[in-house]
């Protein structure tokens, strides 16, 4: 084999190792931009799940519900006036 016969072939090997060094690579490119679309969705779904749970937390700690399911549900009463004592604290005490 001559020299120029052995520098064409290992030309033609390194062409082909770029090729499919290309192809490889385009391959990962294309699944990692799939898995980067897929965790997009799943958190555009989460936080719109985290949206909804937001509002549901507000609408069930509402003073009013809260109020009424101790009212209805636990049979808490608010008590009577001579039954309540009120303490005042003077602002120039120390506290301790």
């Amino acid at each position: 084999m001559s020299r120029q016969g052995l520098l064409t072939g290992l030309l033609a090997l390194a062409v082909m190792g770029s090729a499919i060094a290309v192809v490889e690579v385009k391959h990962q490119s294309r699944s990692l931009f799939l898995t980067l679309e897929s965790l997009r969705d799943s958190r555009d779904e989460l936080n719109t799940a985290w949206s909804r749970l937001r509002l549901e937390q507000g609408a069930l700690a509402m003073h009013s519900r809260v109020e009424r399911i101790a009212r209805d549900s636990i049979g808490l009463r608010q008590p009577a006036p001579e039954r309540t004592t009120m303490l005042r604290l003077d602002v120039g005490e120390a506290r301790p």
